[in-house]
């Protein structure tokens, strides 16, 4: 086209890469500013603006054309949210209708023109018969909405049903191996393929609403090393992984009415934020906390091992100050407006398992003498609220997830947790609230299940009346070892919740929700169907010996992590509707310490050989130290 002269034509390299030109990333954007720029001269579009930003060259990022493709709004605010913001420009419906339209035109082009470069290279090689892989490096094929799937329409329009025998792979960069792990990259940051392939499996197995695990808003506070963070700088480029993992999530249906809702938990994990691997570094400093109060096991039956654990792990905190509190309600509101652009349905605080926010609630870790101390615990709850609720457009879900009770001595006291539930339901701003328990310091949470099931439901259901039903009240949504169709019907009968919250069996299990609702005439026969008693994580011998609870929380959440890795890198599918082979769960075997290992690993595959390898190594440096 006549733009694809342009381009060429002011490039440094004129005449050189004519079809790179055509496809690469680079110059997407360019493309849909010259039509841009075609039309703002001959009076078409933004009339009586000033248009002077879209005169410079490469001005218009691709990473926009990402954001307009992938803008569900019925009002495309997401596209008009793009000129105000980034050009002063106001948009009519009309014109943003057309430059999604025009997006959508310049990036199906480009995917359709790389497939037609990979099938003269299949078809001079020979080998479309015996199906080969193909290697594609860039944030396009990544990243871009639909990408993936127009290049193999393409080489399907080309070889027909043979088209299927290649297959495409994204490429990590060559400057290094890269991070296949089910979690971000090593020090935080967007979701990856591993994630958006682990969360259509939830997106497509029934469930009434998926909460994404949490979302660090700050960098330097990370808990496992690999946590997804908020972006810094809100814009087309690092919103739209955001955008890929909300459609991951809700790629169950193309009916809105039917397809889950996506929120999306934010978090700030506070004191509990590790050495090494907290996001700070070695020398980083301490992490901040409410008041200077470290983490420390109160478990009596903890040992030696575990006391120095806590202690290495886990430095005296700095008390944030009055600034440093302001600055974390913005990374919150951050979080929000990242949910909301990225088109989530909402977020959820998560001021629970002592974290951050959790921390501020307790009298065991709040010292304050400020606003925010003792008998103002909530106000800096109410105060992130209030500014998300002024900042992000309505309709738009608020909710958070709330300590049961804090069995350590000294903290919040179960009468004291339903003032919290009463008050928070009072400010109407909340649509849910879950009912969780437990910290790092009694990580009740990681605990395997009990024969009470849900370890919570007694103060959940004292919390559902407290809270008066009437429009505006928050619903109750309880987790928490539940595990058996049979209890969670009695949760919901009994009237101790709204709402089941189900966590670890649907890592086991991604299609749970539809188990749980499948008749029983329709059970197939010899076969049994989930709820059952699912597999809990090995748990080793020497884990008795060093009595360290936080130790044996910390294998079990490696577990379920290593099983969704594998889910995320299609080692493994999960149980497909429960079903049992010969009696036994078909569940990878995996040992604590191995999955602990994978949690870290740098490498795509899970070779044994290697994870032998890396514990010696772990082992000889904890010698050493």
């Amino acid at each position: 086209t006549k733009y694809d002269e342009i381009i060429d034509l002011t490039s440094n390299k004129p005449h050189e890469q004519a079809f790179e030109k055509c496809i690469s990333g680079r110059y997407l954007g360019e493309i849909h500013r010259l039509v841009m720029k075609e039309l703002i001269d001959d009076g078409v579009i933004f009339r009586g603006q000033d248009t002077s930003k879209l005169n410079e060259e490469y001005c218009f990022d691709t990473a926009y054309l990402s954001t307009m493709e992938s803008d569900m709004t019925p009002e495309l605010l997401t596209i008009a949210g793009v000129f105000s913001q980034h050009y002063k420009i106001e948009t009519t419906l009309a014109e943003r209708q057309f430059f999604k339209a025009l997006a959508k035109l310049i990036g199906t082009r480009s995917a359709r023109l790389a497939s037609c470069g990979m099938a003269a290279i299949v078809k001079k090689l020979d080998i479309l018969d015996e199906g080969c892989s193909i290697g594609i490096d860039g944030s396009l094929y990544d990243m871009y909405p639909g990408f993936k799937e127009r290049i193999h329409e393409g080489l399907t329009d080309i070889f027909g049903e043979k088209g299927k025998n290649v297959v495409t792979h994204h490429a990590e960069d060559g400057s290094g191996l890269g991070s296949a792990i089910i979690a971000a990259n090593f020090g935080g940051g967007p979701p990856n393929s591993q994630h958006f392939k682990l969360y259509s499996r939830w997106g497509n197995g029934g469930w009434g609403m998926l909460i994404t695990g949490n979302v660090q808003v700050d960098p330097l506070h990370l808990s496992l090393g690999r946590d997804l963070v908020v972006p810094e700088i809100l814009s087309p480029e690092t919103v739209a992984p955001y955008v890929q993992l909300r459609q991951a999530m809700t790629t169950g249906t193309n009916n809105p009415r039917a397809r889950p809702l996506a929120i999306l938990q934010l978090n700030h994990t506070g004191r509990q934020s590790p050495r090494i691997i907290g996001g700070r570094g070695i020398f980083g400093g301490p992490p901040s906390a409410a008041s200077s109060v470290p983490v420390r096991s109160r478990d009596k039956r903890d040992g030696v091992v575990s006391k120095l654990a806590y202690w290495f792990m886990f430095p005296t905190p700095k008390t944030l100050s009055m600034e440093d509190i302001d600055s974390v309600i913005e990374r919150f509101v951050r979080g929000a407006q990242l949910a909301h652009q990225a088109g989530f349905d909402g977020i959820e605080l998560h001021a629970s398992h002592g974290y951050l926010i959790s921390g501020f609630l307790s009298p065991k870790t709040n010292r304050r003498t400020d606003r925010y101390g003792f008998p103002k615990e909530l106000t800096i709850i109410e105060s992130i609220l209030n500014r998300i609720r002024a900042t992000v457009p309505q309709p738009f879900a608020l909710g958070i997830k709330v300590n049961a009770a804090d069995y350590v001595s000294g903290s919040v006291t179960e009468e004291q947790a339903l003032v919290h539930i009463r008050e928070m339901a009072s400010w109407r701003m909340l649509d849910f609230i879950e009912i969780s328990g437990g910290d790092y310091e009694r990580p009740d949470f990681g605990a395997t299940a009990s024969p009470r099931q849900a370890f919570f439901a007694k103060f959940s259901r004292l919390a559902l009346k407290a809270i008066p039903q009437r429009d505006g009240m928050p619903v109750i949504l309880l987790t928490g070892s539940l595990r058996t169709k049979e209890v969670m019907t009695k949760t919901i009968h009994d009237g101790h919740a709204h709402l089941i919250g189900i966590g670890r069996p649907a890592v086991i299990c991604p299609s749970y929700a539809k188990a749980l609702l499948e008749a029983p005439s329709s059970k197939p026969a010899g076969d049994d169907l989930l709820p059952v008693n699912l597999p809990d994580p090995p748990s080793p011998f020497w884990l008795k010996i060093l009595n360290t609870g936080l130790i044996g929380a910390g294998l079990n959440t490696a577990w379920h992590c290593a099983l969704m890795w594998r889910i995320g890198n299609d080692y493994w599918n999960g149980l497909a509707a429960g079903r049992v082979t010969g009696g036994t769960l078909v569940v990878p075997q995996i040992g604590g310490i191995q999955a602990l290992v994978e949690l870290w690993r740098p490498w795509p595959s899970h070779n044994p050989v290697l994870i032998i390898v890396l514990c010696f190594l772990l082992l000889v440096v904890i010698l050493s130290m």
